[in-house]
């Protein structure tokens, strides 16, 4: 009789959970509204935003979109329109404004720091970087 070979790779293991991350992503999540930061500060300015939360690269809070006809261009109203009204979840990138948090201050606007987390990025990269070293297939004998 002939030994049985199993062979396994880690690259189909990559790949369900990544297929499994889209998946979720897909159907598991609402739509953040991306803003320009001049909207942001619109936005801010006219009382609009709530529950702010200021990351290292990244803001993000609650877009009320009631009443935001005028402030906006008419298109991604148009576009937030279809995703119901009330509040939205919205994200825009950090720019170096030295004004920022007295504009959260004078608009009365609950905010919070949070620091960036890149330790799983790190231990993604890390793990890549080594199973792209590995042999496409490890085999193994049975007996």
């Amino acid at each position: 009789m002939e030994p049985r070979q199993q062979q396994f790779s880690l690259w189909y293991v990559l790949l369900a959970v990544s297929a499994m991350l889209i998946l979720q992503s897909v159907l598991f999540t609402s739509h953040v509204e991306t803003l320009p930061y001049s909207d942001f500060k619109v936005l801010l300015k006219a009382g609009k935003l709530k529950d702010i939360t200021l990351g290292e690269g990244a803001i993000t809070g609650t877009l009320n979109t009631d009443g935001i006809e005028n402030l906006l261009p008419k298109q991604q109203i148009e576009e937030m329109q279809r995703q119901g009204k009330g509040n939205h979840p919205f994200s825009t990138l950090r720019v170096n404004d030295p004004n920022l948090v007295q504009d959260l201050e004078a608009a009365k606007v609950r905010f919070v720091g949070q620091a960036d987390n890149k330790w799983i990025a790190r231990c993604f990269r890390g793990l890549f970087l080594h199973c792209s070293s590995l042999p496409f297939g490890v085999s193994s004998s049975s007996g």
